[in-house]
Protein backbone atom coordinates (compact mmCIF):
# COMPACT_ATOMS: atom_id res chain seq x y z
CA UNK A 1 0.00 0.00 0.00
CA UNK A 2 3.08 2.35 0.79
CA UNK A 3 4.30 1.70 -2.39
CA UNK A 4 1.30 2.38 -4.63
CA UNK A 5 1.09 5.27 -2.67
CA UNK A 6 4.07 6.87 -3.37
CA UNK A 7 3.95 5.51 -7.43
CA UNK A 8 0.66 7.31 -7.56
CA UNK A 9 2.20 10.51 -5.71
CA UNK A 10 5.15 10.69 -8.27
CA UNK A 11 2.78 9.91 -11.23
CA UNK A 12 0.27 12.83 -10.02
CA UNK A 13 3.02 15.23 -10.42
CA UNK A 14 4.03 13.92 -13.83
CA UNK A 15 0.51 14.38 -15.70
CA UNK A 16 -2.17 17.09 -14.73
CA UNK A 17 -5.06 14.52 -15.47
CA UNK A 18 -6.92 13.45 -12.07
CA UNK A 19 -8.00 10.38 -14.23
CA UNK A 20 -6.21 7.26 -13.12
CA UNK A 21 -5.82 3.45 -14.78
CA UNK A 22 -4.21 0.99 -13.76
CA UNK A 23 -3.29 -3.14 -15.00
CA UNK A 24 -0.97 -5.83 -14.22
CA UNK A 25 -1.20 -8.30 -11.22
CA UNK A 26 -0.56 -5.51 -8.54
CA UNK A 27 -3.66 -3.54 -10.02
CA UNK A 28 -6.05 -6.27 -9.11
CA UNK A 29 -4.83 -5.55 -4.46
CA UNK A 30 -8.38 -4.01 -3.97
CA UNK A 31 -6.93 -2.75 -0.69
CA UNK A 32 -3.97 -1.42 -1.76
CA UNK A 33 -5.81 0.64 -5.06
CA UNK A 34 -8.37 2.07 -1.96
CA UNK A 35 -5.81 2.96 0.35
CA UNK A 36 -3.60 4.73 -2.27
CA UNK A 37 -6.26 5.94 -4.26
CA UNK A 38 -7.86 7.87 -1.21
CA UNK A 39 -5.13 9.39 -0.31
CA UNK A 40 -4.18 10.75 -3.64
CA UNK A 41 -4.69 13.72 -6.02
CA UNK A 42 -6.80 11.69 -8.57
CA UNK A 43 -10.29 11.72 -8.61
CA UNK A 44 -11.39 9.00 -10.89
CA UNK A 45 -9.99 5.67 -11.08
CA UNK A 46 -10.39 3.16 -13.81
CA UNK A 47 -9.19 -0.64 -12.79
CA UNK A 48 -8.67 -2.81 -16.01
CA UNK A 49 -11.30 -5.83 -15.65
CA UNK A 50 -8.23 -8.39 -17.14
CA UNK A 51 -5.30 -6.72 -14.99
CA UNK A 52 -3.54 -10.15 -14.68
CA UNK A 53 -0.95 -11.67 -17.26
CA UNK A 54 -4.66 -11.81 -19.51
CA UNK A 55 -4.05 -8.92 -19.64
CA UNK A 56 -1.29 -8.62 -21.46
CA UNK A 57 -3.64 -9.70 -24.55
CA UNK A 58 -5.12 -6.16 -24.59
CA UNK A 59 -1.42 -4.46 -24.79
CA UNK A 60 -0.33 -6.89 -26.99
CA UNK A 61 -3.10 -5.90 -29.43
CA UNK A 62 -2.43 -2.09 -28.42
CA UNK A 63 1.08 -2.53 -30.12
CA UNK A 64 0.21 -4.42 -33.39
CA UNK A 65 -2.26 -1.35 -34.05
CA UNK A 66 -0.93 1.42 -36.30
CA UNK A 67 0.16 4.38 -34.09
CA UNK A 68 -2.64 6.52 -35.98
CA UNK A 69 -4.99 3.99 -34.29
CA UNK A 70 -3.18 4.49 -31.12
CA UNK A 71 -3.60 7.95 -30.96
CA UNK A 72 -7.65 7.77 -31.28
CA UNK A 73 -9.28 8.70 -28.75
CA UNK A 74 -11.41 6.58 -26.94
CA UNK A 75 -15.04 6.81 -27.51
CA UNK A 76 -16.80 5.49 -24.34
CA UNK A 77 -16.09 3.96 -21.28
CA UNK A 78 -15.83 -0.30 -21.08
CA UNK A 79 -19.05 -1.29 -19.94
CA UNK A 80 -18.58 -5.04 -19.51
CA UNK A 81 -16.16 -7.84 -19.70
CA UNK A 82 -18.38 -10.86 -21.36
CA UNK A 83 -15.98 -11.62 -24.10
CA UNK A 84 -15.24 -15.22 -23.75
CA UNK A 85 -17.03 -18.14 -25.38
CA UNK A 86 -20.73 -19.32 -25.05
CA UNK A 87 -22.33 -22.47 -25.52
CA UNK A 88 -26.07 -23.25 -26.29
CA UNK A 89 -29.03 -24.70 -24.34
CA UNK A 90 -29.85 -27.63 -26.63
CA UNK A 91 -26.56 -28.59 -27.17
CA UNK A 92 -26.31 -28.66 -22.93
CA UNK A 93 -29.15 -30.59 -22.63
CA UNK A 94 -27.71 -32.92 -25.28
CA UNK A 95 -24.35 -33.10 -23.48
CA UNK A 96 -26.40 -34.25 -19.89
CA UNK A 97 -29.03 -36.68 -21.41
CA UNK A 98 -26.05 -38.17 -23.04
CA UNK A 99 -23.87 -38.48 -19.66
CA UNK A 100 -27.21 -40.24 -18.07
CA UNK A 101 -27.32 -36.39 -15.91
CA UNK A 102 -31.28 -35.83 -14.96
CA UNK A 103 -31.77 -31.90 -15.10
CA UNK A 104 -35.32 -29.72 -15.40
CA UNK A 105 -35.63 -27.89 -18.37
CA UNK A 106 -36.44 -24.53 -18.45
CA UNK A 107 -35.60 -23.56 -22.17
CA UNK A 108 -38.45 -21.18 -23.11
CA UNK A 109 -39.47 -20.35 -19.07
CA UNK A 110 -36.76 -17.85 -18.13
CA UNK A 111 -38.95 -16.28 -15.68
CA UNK A 112 -39.14 -20.07 -14.41
CA UNK A 113 -35.42 -20.46 -14.22
CA UNK A 114 -34.76 -17.49 -12.36
CA UNK A 115 -37.79 -18.34 -9.47
CA UNK A 116 -35.92 -21.77 -9.08
CA UNK A 117 -32.54 -20.42 -8.67
CA UNK A 118 -33.51 -17.57 -6.79
CA UNK A 119 -35.91 -19.94 -4.17
CA UNK A 120 -32.88 -22.49 -3.77
CA UNK A 121 -30.32 -20.31 -2.71
CA UNK A 122 -33.48 -18.32 -0.09
CA UNK A 123 -33.08 -21.69 0.90
CA UNK A 124 -29.63 -22.09 2.04
CA UNK A 125 -28.62 -23.78 -1.05
CA UNK A 126 -26.06 -23.26 -3.18
CA UNK A 127 -25.58 -22.52 -6.73
CA UNK A 128 -23.24 -22.60 -9.66
CA UNK A 129 -24.52 -20.24 -12.44
CA UNK A 130 -23.02 -21.08 -15.90
CA UNK A 131 -24.80 -18.47 -18.15
CA UNK A 132 -23.48 -16.73 -21.46
CA UNK A 133 -20.55 -15.70 -22.59
CA UNK A 134 -17.31 -16.29 -20.22
CA UNK A 135 -16.17 -13.31 -18.30
CA UNK A 136 -12.66 -11.83 -19.23
CA UNK A 137 -10.30 -11.98 -16.39
CA UNK A 138 -9.79 -13.61 -13.54
CA UNK A 139 -12.97 -12.01 -11.52
CA UNK A 140 -16.35 -14.07 -11.89
CA UNK A 141 -19.15 -11.47 -13.06
CA UNK A 142 -22.09 -13.41 -12.50
CA UNK A 143 -20.80 -15.64 -16.22
CA UNK A 144 -19.02 -18.89 -14.59
CA UNK A 145 -20.17 -17.84 -10.74
CA UNK A 146 -20.72 -19.72 -7.23
CA UNK A 147 -23.42 -17.76 -5.69
CA UNK A 148 -25.22 -18.28 -2.04
CA UNK A 149 -27.22 -16.62 0.33
CA UNK A 150 -25.08 -13.78 2.16
CA UNK A 151 -27.36 -13.23 4.77
CA UNK A 152 -26.06 -16.80 6.49
CA UNK A 153 -22.54 -16.13 8.63
CA UNK A 154 -21.67 -19.65 8.24
CA UNK A 155 -21.67 -19.60 4.33
CA UNK A 156 -18.36 -18.30 3.97
CA UNK A 157 -17.13 -21.02 5.92
CA UNK A 158 -18.95 -23.57 4.09
CA UNK A 159 -18.38 -22.75 0.68
CA UNK A 160 -14.44 -22.22 1.74
CA UNK A 161 -14.50 -25.80 3.09
CA UNK A 162 -16.87 -27.55 1.36
CA UNK A 163 -17.03 -26.02 -2.26
CA UNK A 164 -13.39 -24.18 -2.80
CA UNK A 165 -11.52 -26.50 -0.76
CA UNK A 166 -9.62 -23.35 0.61
CA UNK A 167 -8.71 -21.39 3.63
CA UNK A 168 -11.14 -20.02 5.66
CA UNK A 169 -10.20 -16.34 6.02
CA UNK A 170 -10.77 -15.84 2.51
CA UNK A 171 -13.19 -13.34 1.80
CA UNK A 172 -16.24 -13.57 -0.88
CA UNK A 173 -17.60 -10.87 -2.97
CA UNK A 174 -21.31 -9.39 -2.83
CA UNK A 175 -23.15 -8.75 -6.08
CA UNK A 176 -25.81 -6.43 -6.31
CA UNK A 177 -28.44 -4.55 -8.55
CA UNK A 178 -26.55 -1.10 -9.41
CA UNK A 179 -29.45 1.11 -8.74
CA UNK A 180 -29.82 -0.95 -5.21
CA UNK A 181 -25.80 -0.49 -4.23
CA UNK A 182 -25.56 2.44 -1.87
CA UNK A 183 -28.43 0.87 0.13
CA UNK A 184 -26.19 -1.87 1.12
CA UNK A 185 -22.62 -0.26 0.85
CA UNK A 186 -20.68 3.13 0.98
CA UNK A 187 -19.86 3.58 -2.99
CA UNK A 188 -19.68 6.92 -4.90
CA UNK A 189 -19.56 5.30 -8.37
CA UNK A 190 -20.54 1.86 -9.55
CA UNK A 191 -17.87 -0.94 -9.84
CA UNK A 192 -19.13 -3.47 -12.44
CA UNK A 193 -15.94 -5.28 -12.47
CA UNK A 194 -15.27 -6.35 -8.79
CA UNK A 195 -11.80 -4.45 -8.64
CA UNK A 196 -12.70 -1.74 -6.13
CA UNK A 197 -13.57 -2.27 -2.26
CA UNK A 198 -15.92 0.09 -0.15
CA UNK A 199 -17.59 -0.11 3.28
CA UNK A 200 -20.48 -2.06 3.72
CA UNK A 201 -23.57 -0.17 5.58
CA UNK A 202 -25.00 -3.32 6.94
CA UNK A 203 -22.47 -6.00 7.87
CA UNK A 204 -24.83 -7.39 10.32
CA UNK A 205 -27.07 -8.52 7.51
CA UNK A 206 -24.49 -9.49 5.02
CA UNK A 207 -21.88 -11.39 7.53
CA UNK A 208 -21.02 -13.81 4.73
CA UNK A 209 -19.60 -11.32 2.29
CA UNK A 210 -18.01 -8.63 4.83
CA UNK A 211 -14.58 -8.86 5.33
CA UNK A 212 -12.59 -8.58 9.19
CA UNK A 213 -12.06 -4.55 8.08
CA UNK A 214 -15.83 -4.10 7.48
CA UNK A 215 -15.93 -3.51 3.63
CA UNK A 216 -16.43 -5.69 0.86
CA UNK A 217 -15.55 -6.26 -2.81
CA UNK A 218 -18.65 -4.83 -4.65
CA UNK A 219 -19.76 -5.86 -7.94
CA UNK A 220 -23.12 -3.68 -9.27
CA UNK A 221 -25.19 -5.48 -11.34
CA UNK A 222 -26.25 -3.38 -14.70
CA UNK A 223 -29.37 -4.57 -15.76
CA UNK A 224 -28.57 -3.92 -19.51
CA UNK A 225 -25.55 -5.17 -19.26
CA UNK A 226 -26.28 -8.42 -17.65
CA UNK A 227 -30.16 -8.77 -17.77
CA UNK A 228 -30.88 -12.17 -15.94
CA UNK A 229 -27.76 -11.96 -13.67
CA UNK A 230 -29.72 -8.26 -12.65
CA UNK A 231 -33.21 -10.51 -12.62
CA UNK A 232 -31.58 -13.09 -10.12
CA UNK A 233 -30.82 -10.50 -7.66
CA UNK A 234 -34.28 -8.93 -7.85
CA UNK A 235 -36.10 -12.13 -7.71
CA UNK A 236 -34.07 -12.91 -4.40
CA UNK A 237 -34.23 -10.16 -3.37
CA UNK A 238 -38.43 -9.80 -3.28
CA UNK A 239 -37.61 -13.27 -1.37
CA UNK A 240 -35.57 -12.26 1.25
CA UNK A 241 -35.43 -8.44 1.65
CA UNK A 242 -31.91 -8.49 0.85
CA UNK A 243 -31.32 -8.46 -3.25
CA UNK A 244 -27.62 -9.12 -2.75
CA UNK A 245 -25.37 -12.60 -3.61
CA UNK A 246 -22.47 -14.04 -2.36
CA UNK A 247 -20.80 -14.39 -5.72
CA UNK A 248 -17.49 -16.03 -6.10
CA UNK A 249 -15.83 -17.82 -8.90
CA UNK A 250 -17.17 -21.31 -10.30
CA UNK A 251 -13.90 -23.73 -9.78
CA UNK A 252 -12.09 -25.58 -6.86
CA UNK A 253 -9.44 -24.64 -5.37
CA UNK A 254 -5.90 -24.50 -7.66
CA UNK A 255 -8.32 -24.77 -10.83
CA UNK A 256 -8.97 -22.32 -13.59
CA UNK A 257 -12.41 -21.16 -13.44
CA UNK A 258 -15.10 -23.39 -15.54
CA UNK A 259 -15.04 -22.09 -19.16
CA UNK A 260 -17.39 -25.39 -21.04
CA UNK A 261 -20.31 -27.21 -19.65
CA UNK A 262 -18.53 -29.44 -19.17
CA UNK A 263 -15.81 -28.21 -16.89
CA UNK A 264 -19.04 -27.18 -15.32
CA UNK A 265 -20.40 -30.41 -15.03
CA UNK A 266 -17.06 -31.98 -13.59
CA UNK A 267 -16.71 -29.34 -10.96
CA UNK A 268 -19.96 -30.05 -9.77
CA UNK A 269 -19.99 -33.18 -9.31
CA UNK A 270 -16.83 -33.21 -7.66
CA UNK A 271 -17.51 -30.42 -5.09
CA UNK A 272 -20.66 -30.32 -2.56
CA UNK A 273 -22.45 -27.54 -4.43
CA UNK A 274 -26.38 -28.46 -4.38
CA UNK A 275 -27.88 -27.12 -7.59
CA UNK A 276 -25.93 -26.55 -10.78
CA UNK A 277 -27.70 -24.00 -13.87
CA UNK A 278 -26.47 -24.50 -17.30
CA UNK A 279 -27.85 -21.74 -19.54
CA UNK A 280 -31.55 -23.22 -19.67
CA UNK A 281 -31.50 -26.20 -17.38
CA UNK A 282 -30.73 -26.91 -13.79
CA UNK A 283 -29.45 -30.18 -12.01
CA UNK A 284 -30.04 -30.96 -8.74
CA UNK A 285 -26.91 -32.63 -6.87
CA UNK A 286 -29.64 -34.83 -5.19
CA UNK A 287 -30.41 -36.24 -8.73
CA UNK A 288 -27.29 -37.17 -9.68
CA UNK A 289 -26.45 -40.98 -9.85
CA UNK A 290 -24.37 -42.23 -7.72
CA UNK A 291 -21.75 -44.22 -10.21
CA UNK A 292 -21.32 -41.22 -11.94
CA UNK A 293 -20.57 -38.82 -9.05
CA UNK A 294 -17.97 -41.11 -7.88
CA UNK A 295 -16.61 -41.42 -11.76
CA UNK A 296 -15.69 -37.72 -11.06
CA UNK A 297 -14.47 -37.34 -7.97
CA UNK A 298 -11.82 -40.14 -8.24
CA UNK A 299 -11.14 -40.35 -11.93
CA UNK A 300 -11.77 -36.52 -12.25
CA UNK A 301 -13.18 -37.54 -15.74
CA UNK A 302 -16.62 -38.35 -16.99
CA UNK A 303 -17.70 -39.55 -20.20
CA UNK A 304 -20.59 -37.81 -22.41
CA UNK A 305 -21.71 -39.24 -25.36
CA UNK A 306 -22.39 -35.64 -27.10
CA UNK A 307 -20.63 -33.18 -28.87
CA UNK A 308 -21.13 -28.90 -28.61
CA UNK A 309 -21.43 -27.27 -31.58
CA UNK A 310 -19.80 -23.29 -31.10
CA UNK A 311 -18.02 -21.61 -33.55
CA UNK A 312 -18.24 -23.71 -36.33
CA UNK A 313 -16.29 -26.40 -34.74
CA UNK A 314 -17.37 -29.65 -32.74
CA UNK A 315 -16.54 -29.66 -29.36
CA UNK A 316 -16.49 -33.74 -27.84
CA UNK A 317 -16.16 -34.32 -24.03
CA UNK A 318 -14.45 -36.49 -22.00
Amino acid sequence: ESAVSALLDWLSRQRPTRNLCLAGGVALNCRANAVAFEGSPFTRMFVQPAAGDAGTALGAALCAEPPETRATPATGAMRHAYLGPRYGSDAIAELLTGAGVPFRDFRGDEDGLVAAVAGALADGRTVGWFHGRMEFGPRALGARSILADPRREDMRDRVNSKIKWREEFRPFAPAVPEERAEEYFVMGRTSPFMVDLFTVRRPDVLGAVTHVDGTARVQTVNAAVAPRYHRLLEHFGALTGVPVLLNTSFNLSDEPVVCTPVDALRTFLRSSLDVLCLEDVLVDAASIPGELREAAVEEHRFVAGAGLQQGGELYSFF
